[in-house]
């Protein structure tokens, strides 16, 4: 998609990440005074997309990152301009969440023609699902930002159906909820950056919430979904794979043949960058890497962090059927005994 400037392919975002309108219908505000709240905050999208210059005072030639990991690109020029665009629109997000809660709340000229423009011109006068959305229980900034009225609705899923291919991420959805797997919205709370993820887990695996992202930490197997507006291709799917690949490579000879193909197709093969030994100062450690025979070809695959590997800017039906070949995989070869060494918990 084109943009104007940086800054409206940052002021996007938002506007993209803003699910459709579902009230909670029990709330103790009604569902037309949390339609008129959610038309308040689109209208804000709106005009920040229409014209960013209502929220920053100089506008950037657009740009972008080849992809998340930013480093890459040699430009730090630009990441320090995506921290100003981000913090001067979350800054406004904040303020008006406080503002809900009755803090004391000092607004720029800019913040204060923004909410003038959206119909709050008395910041003493808020509407009533403003104050119930910062104050009731658990609320978050998040939710607020995005409308989140149910929280037992999971918004997140129409967000990602709708930046996806819709038919295979909906028959990818329908194989996962057959099998036991729950969606989450998933967002940080320690710290805020106003950017909503999906996450569905096999809560057999773990107890715990699933982790933002498919990168680090992953305790499920299932899939996770973000969308990072300063990337060309800002929607990205990712395949989770708990406890690294080492305990799915080891058993490589029970795979499918499609499943085989699709791991050896994915995962990184060693490059001798030595990671894994990084902290032996015998230089006896081994590499970390497992050697894979397939198709009279010998490969050294990377156990370590698959989600780099495992995740993609579109979808389409092939690569739904590999996915849940491969899930359908890691759910099935580990018994209660494996899967505790690993970390984990299985029940079948």
């Amino acid at each position: 998609m084109l943009y104007s400037s940086l800054e409206q392919r940052m002021t996007s975002a938002y506007l993209t990440m803003l699910p459709e309108f579902i009230p909670k219908k029990d709330a103790p505000v009604s569902i037309a005074e949390q339609q008129i709240f959610y038309d308040l905050i689109k209208k804000l999208y709106q005009l920040l997309y229409d014209d960013p210059a209502r929220i920053v005072p100089t506008l950037h030639e657009d740009d972008a990152f080849p992809s998340r990991y930013k480093k890459g690109y040699g430009k730090p020029e630009l990441e320090a301009t995506v921290l100003k665009i981000k913090r001067a629109v979350e800054s406004l997000l904040k303020n008006m969440f406080l503002l809900g809660q009755g803090a004391e709340v000092k607004l720029n000229r800019r913040q204060l023609k923004l909410l003038s423009t959206v119909g709050i011109s008395d910041l003493n006068e808020l509407p009533a699902v403003w104050i119930w959305m910062s104050c009731r229980p658990n609320a978050t900034p998040v939710a607020f930002a995005y409308c989140l009225f149910d929280e037992t609705y999971v918004y997140s899923i129409d967000v990602y159906a709708r930046l996806f291919s819709e038919k295979p991420f909906r028959r990818l959805e329908k194989w996962m909820l057959s099998q036991g797997y729950k969606p989450y919205d998933r967002y940080k709370t320690d710290w805020i950056d106003y950017q909503l993820t999906l996450a569905y887990a096999n809560p057999a695996w773990n107890d715990e919430l699933p982790n933002i992202g498919n990168e680090y930490k992953i305790k499920h197997t299932g899939i996770s979904a973000q969308y990072d507006a300063y990337v060309r291709d800002p929607a990205a799917l990712g395949l989770c794979i708990p406890n690294g690949l080492k305990p799915f490579l080891e058993q490589f000879a029970s795979m499918s043949p499609a499943v085989k193909a699709f791991v050896i197709e994915r995962t990184k093969k060693c490059d001798g960058c030595r990671y894994c030994v990084q902290t032996d100062k015998t230089g006896n450690r081994p590499l970390a890497c497992i050697p894979i025979s397939y198709e009279k070809v010998e490969y050294r695959l990377c156990p370590y962090f698959p989600g780099y590997q495992y995740s993609w800017t579109s979808i389409d039906d092939e690569l739904v059927d590999n996915m849940i070949e491969f899930l359908t995989f890691m759910d099935s070869v580990l018994d209660a005994k494996s899967c505790a060494k690993y970390g984990g918990i299985y029940e079948k």
